[in-house]
């Protein structure tokens, strides 16, 4: 989200962090145990539920159609137009009932997909432990039981040596299962946290006709994402409301009066407004075409060294359970396995850079990576991450900030939300990914 306001200084954020962000999302471990009592099938029950649900709002919502359709033919009076103006009402909701349920559906299967996996990776993981006599903790660590070897001798040393390796690969075994099984959790969690948010709908404006597109191809593409089908991009948090509806009032003299001004600073003094890429993100929203803006998340990426370290931080957090995962699925099948992951979108701010402050404020990325396995030239399985960083955010504004612009005083946010109001600009998505890279650890 663009902003006039100044960066807020850390100490001034009541939760002392500078990037914290509602949406960001949370991750929760799993246990042994956890794993052990899902049952895949009863996800795949819900999901049928659902679909049987969505079924039923699509053949209410065609009554309700063929209702509005003859209703002028056999009734027209007051009262009728009454009649057709809360017909047209629950035409609406049907919609989005039937959208929405189909979106849980899918969100469903999903889950029954990616824990059908983790379980099936758990459940090889405890039969290697039945079968080389190792312990499993609930945690997924793993300890091999006090064997009493005899002390310098060679036999015992083998079998040592063929514990310890016995230990490792069971570690591998649990720790993709529980991982993965975390994945699943948290990413059908908040897709259904985004089914529920529709509650709130009611009319099909254009707010709410995006988030039901988003809320379906979210839920279609995360069912992609656990069922084996291909590494898609999930999508990122629902946009917040902005100015709201474009074009629903007149423009004022006062209206035309900042749009060409801002105009004029943006490429004039593009310093007044942040600098250049907060200059070049206000022309594009006084172009007042709409169209999405690519940002540049390279250079993003090099003038907030902040965020940077932040994607190796959760890279380097993430990629041990990425290896196990994929290693599993290489021992399990016995072929070359290329598994697709990602952090999930995580909230950001860009407090250290004033340019990028005033041209995005808050937004969203989203890190994806590629894990490979392949056999070695020693025989040996060998893994290599390549990942990519996503940016995603909404040029929009919030009511009750300003800041002061040289020859024009306080400018505020509500004011440059008006241009979008009165059709003098158009906010817009903007986005964009970095260039592939490796990761090294």
């Amino acid at each position: 989200m663009a902003t006039l306001e100044e960066r807020p200084k850390p100490e001034e954020r009541p939760d002392k962090d500078p990037h914290a962000h509602p949406n960001a999302v949370r991750r929760e471990d799993i246990t042994v145990s956890e794993l052990d009592d899902v049952r895949p099938q009863t996800w795949e029950r819900a999901g049928e539920e659902w679909e049987d649900l969505a079924v039923a709002a699509r053949k209410a919502r065609t009554h309700v159609e063929n209702v509005l359709d003859k209703l002028p033919l056999v009734w027209q009076s007051e009262a009728s137009v009454q009649a057709r103006l809360q017909l047209l009402s629950l035409y609406q909701e049907l919609t989005i009932a039937k959208q929405e349920s189909k979106a849980a559906a899918d969100t469903l299967t999903a889950a029954k997909h990616g824990f059908k996996l983790a379980s099936t990776w758990l459940d090889e993981a405890k039969e290697l432990a039945k079968e080389k006599h190792l312990t499993l903790h609930d945690d997924g660590s793993v300890s091999v039981p006090d064997r009493n070897y005899p002390p310098n001798d060679p036999d015992s040393q083998g079998a040592a040596r063929l514990d310890a390796e016995n230990a490792e690969s069971l570690r591998t075994r649990v720790t993709a299962a529980l991982g993965y099984a975390a994945d699943v959790n948290e990413h059908v969690g908040y897709e259904l946290e985004r089914v529920k948010k529709a509650v709130e709908f009611s009319v099909l404006d254009e707010r709410t006709r995006e988030a039901l597109k988003q809320d379906t191809a979210g839920a279609k593409d995360l069912n992609r994402v656990f069922s084996g089908q291909g590494g898609v991009l999930l999508p990122p948090p629902l946009r917040d409301e902005g100015a709201g509806d474009y074009d629903t009032r007149e423009a004022t003299d006062e209206d035309r009066a900042i749009k060409n001004k801002m105009g004029l600073f943006a490429m004039g003094s593009p310093g007044v407004l942040g600098g250049p890429i907060s200059a070049k993100h206000m022309l594009h929203y006084l172009s007042n075409t709409g169209e999405p803006l690519d940002i540049d998340v390279d250079s993003m990426m090099d003038d907030l060294p902040d965020m940077n370290r932040n994607v190796e931080a959760q890279l380097k957090e993430n990629t041990p359970a990425w290896e196990a995962q994929a290693l599993a699925e290489y021992e399990r099948t016995g072929k070359p396995v290329k598994m697709v992951q990602q952090t999930g979108w995580q909230g950001w701010t860009a407090t250290k850079d004033p340019d990028w402050f005033h041209a995005v404020g808050s937004f969203h990325y989203n890190t994806v990576a590629q894990v490979e396995v392949v056999p070695g030239p020693d025989g040996e399985p060998k893994t290599t991450i390549k990942y990519q960083t996503h940016v995603y955010d909404r040029y929009n504004w919030d009511a009750g900030k300003t800041t002061p612009v040289p020859a024009m005083g306080n400018v505020s946010d509500a004011e440059m939300a008006r241009l979008h109001q009165s059709g003098q600009a158009k906010e817009y998505d903007m986005g964009g990914q970095s260039e592939v890279r490796t990761w090294n650890g």
